[in-house]
């Protein structure tokens, strides 16, 4: 079976309902198997809900990374809070505190004189 919504591989139902891992469709049993018998919650009335789930994007925006650019302390903060739930984005606020603060030091162990 296929989802509807997102067109990836779906598993088996869960009761009368059944949601794409993929995408977090929700759907009922009777929209795919058109013979299924179960029961209904009012016999005259039929109603199926679709929820989609948007996630947020896993990336750093352009004005964060403008932030953590200008005030690299931010950067290493962002990482330690996202680290495990948008790898990406803590990823890249990482790399960026990482190349501003050598840069500090540099400019620190240099302009010494």
């Amino acid at each position: 079976m296929k989802c509807p919504n997102c067109g990836a591989q779906i598993g088996t139902f869960q009761g009368e309902t059944l949601t794409c891992e993929y995408c977090r469709s929700t759907y009922h049993a009777s929209e795919f198997d058109k013979s299924w018998k179960g029961t209904p919650a009012e016999p005259s009335v039929t109603e199926v809900h679709h929820y989609h789930h948007q996630e947020a994007p896993d990336r750093l925006s352009m004005g964060m990374g403008c932030l953590v650019f200008l005030f690299f302390p931010l950067g290493w903060i962002i990482y330690f809070l996202y680290r495990d739930s948008s790898p990406s984005k803590a990823r890249t606020a990482m790399i960026i505190a990482a190349v501003m603060t050598v840069l500090f030091l540099i400019g620190i162990a240099g302009g010494g004189r």
